[in-house]
């Protein structure tokens, strides 16, 4: 291998793309058409944000697959990193280039079914992966995304067997569970789907996706003695007022303190418009609150820490609840901050990366904290709701709920498999909580790159 692309390679595994670029710069002074070596440049551009400047190196490649050896192979490459840069016309184009030039070949039809399913052509896509089934039937991945082309596709009775098929060629992928058991619920047919969560539970147990549809479908098929022990608000529902952090005169300054430092974070912003969950316009959030912070955040942790052993402590697991059981025996915190300005809600939702999930209330409008708000049993506007699922689960029960009525100083801890959001509200104020996961040890730090990525 040239030494400027062997250098290359290992500093981009490395995670220096800047440096990668400088190995490449004699080659690419010496030939600046070198596959390879635009492969490269492209690649590092990208990932240094400057996607703009990859292209054309990346549309090099794309002029000279004919002379690699492998001209299918090579289409196919170049297609998934356009693909990746954001230009799917011109990796769709290589794609189906590659077709009628192989057109049994399997990787090419299932990176183009990828592609369009991504673009939202389900159709097209679920032709393409029926082709390559023909041609690799016991691949479970393949079934999958079948099966997901077929359900985007609103081809249930398709979706459904495609499903099954991917779990029995596949059993530990269990992300498929969640899909066949939306499609079971939409055409209306729950015992089934129940079927498949008891199989996914035992499988995984522990698993909060697999607890949450177990507890709805327990419900939804009537089976209510079952599924008390899952929707035991009394008991898996905690809350309290934490005491006042050292060096403070009362919790009115802590929480004064607190609210000024959230109003500062540099990560504090408004979720994207295509978030399912977090966005609204009125509401900001700050990521990565407790990551290596002192002062107000440090003593909070602390607080969420003694609440989470107060926690185990009051729930206990001597009678070998399926969620108490399952508790880590080491934990780290993560947790961030939501601000919402004048009203706003929040959508149910669980939390799928934590095992407990909590809530502290830093700022709370006069209009939420007011007795007369909820009174006699009304809707307590502003509210923390617990248990409803959301709507395009299409459960049809009258499923249990439980309402906290936040005010300023109260902690609240739950599972995270217990579907959970705001009750709609307006306000001339402003509500600014700290959310937070108790994930087992390790898990935290993967949730975190995620996030930041």
């Amino acid at each position: 291998m040239v030494p400027e692309l062997a250098e290359a390679q290992q500093r981009m595994k490395d995670g220096r793309p800047q440096a990668a670029l400088d190995a490449l710069a004699p080659l690419m002074a010496r030939q600046p058409r070198h596959p390879n070596a635009n492969m490269i440049a492209a690649r590092a551009l990208h990932r240094l944000g400057r996607t703009g400047e990859a292209f054309p190196h990346l549309r090099v490649c794309a002029q000279l697959v004919d002379e690699m050896p492998n001209p299918v192979a090579a289409r196919i490459a170049v297609a998934r990193v356009f693909s990746t840069m954001g230009a799917p016309e011109e990796a769709e184009a290589l794609l189906r280039d590659a077709l009628a030039r192989e057109p049994r070949s399997a990787e090419a039809m299932v990176r183009l079914g990828d592609l369009l399913r991504g673009a939202g052509r389900h159709a097209e896509a679920l032709g393409l992966y029926r082709d390559a089934l023909g041609l690799v039937p016991d691949s479970g991945s393949l079934w999958a995304s079948a099966g997901v082309a077929a359900h985007g596709a609103g081809a249930l009775d398709e979706a459904v067997p495609a499903y099954e098929r991917a779990l029995a060629l596949d059993p530990g992928e269990t992300y498929v569970y969640s899909n066949l058991l939306a499609a079971l619920l939409e055409l209306g047919r729950p015992d089934d789907a129940l079927a498949h969560a008891e199989r996914w539970v035992t499988q995984a147990p522990g698993d909060i996706e697999a607890m949450a549809f177990h507890a709805l479908l327990l419900v939804e098929t009537g089976r209510m003695d079952e599924a008390a022990p899952l929707i035991d608000f009394d008991r898996l529902v905690r809350t309290h007022a934490i005491d006042t952090p050292a060096g403070f005169s009362g919790l009115d300054a802590f929480n004064r303190a607190l609210e000024a430092h959230i109003l500062a974070h540099p990560a504090l912003a408004t979720p994207p418009e295509d978030h399912p969950t977090w966005h609204h316009p009125a509401l900001r959030i700050a990521s990565g609150l407790n990551r290596g912070e002192s002062g107000p955040v440090a003593l909070l942790e602390d607080a969420m820490h003694e609440a989470v052993e107060r926690y185990f402590a009051e729930t206990g697991e001597a009678d070998g609840h399926p969620f108490l059981r399952h508790r880590p025996e080491d934990y780290e915190i993560h947790a961030w901050a939501a601000v919402l300005d004048g009203e706003g809600n929040q959508h149910p939702h669980i939390h799928m990366d934590g095992y407990l999930s909590g809530c502290y209330y830093v700022t709370i409008p006069d209009e939420i904290s007011a007795p007369e708000n909820g009174a006699g049993g009304g809707v307590v506007q502003g509210g923390f709701e617990v248990g409803r699922p959301p709507r395009e689960l299409r459960i049809g029960a009258d499923f249990p709920t439980r309402t906290v009525k936040p005010h300023e100083g109260l902690m609240v801890l739950f599972p995270a498999y217990l579907y959970h959001g705001t009750v709609p509200f307006r306000s001339g104020g402003r509500r600014i909580c700290v959310a937070f996961d108790v994930m087992p040890a390790g898990r935290g730090e993967m949730h975190a790159r995620e996030a930041a990525s």
